[in-house]
């Protein structure tokens, strides 16, 4: 990846997770440039399809686009951070992240954003992330 196209993903994301919105300083390994559309799903390398990702988002989405809500088992796409507003799709109770949307109960699944760790790190910095 072309250091100007990293640059831009990570500015244009306020060097924060564009999933669970951690942001990088809070982090031990550097995030990552990942494809919201896998390239095995032709996706492309332009910026409409980039996304900066911690370590833990991105290895836990992989190539998925969809996962199984876990309130009503159906097939579900993942949140799209070009396309959709997090905080319609979420919201953080007790340093967790719930959905609000079917599309944001299935992410915060695949997405493992409520192990253990991650919870503690988020209430640890809660206010900062998100306002309170």
């Amino acid at each position: 990846m072309e250091t100007a196209t990293r640059a831009a993903v990570r500015t244009r994301a306020g060097d924060r997770c564009e999933y669970c919105r951690i942001h990088q300083r809070h982090y031990v390994l550097t995030f990552h440039v990942e494809h919201i559309v896998a390239r095995q799903h032709g996706g492309r390398d332009d910026l409409p399809n980039l996304a900066w990702a911690c370590h833990s988002c991105n290895r836990a989405k992989g190539p998925n686009l969809a996962g199984l809500d876990p309130d009503t088992g159906d097939l579900t796409r993942l949140f799209h951070p070009r396309t959709d507003a997090w905080t319609t799709h979420f919201h953080v109770q007790a340093g967790r992240i719930v959905g609000r949307t079917p599309e944001g109960r299935t992410t915060a699944q695949v997405l493992n954003m409520n192990q253990p760790e991650r919870v503690r790190t988020r209430l640890a910095l809660e206010p900062e992330l998100f306002g309170g």
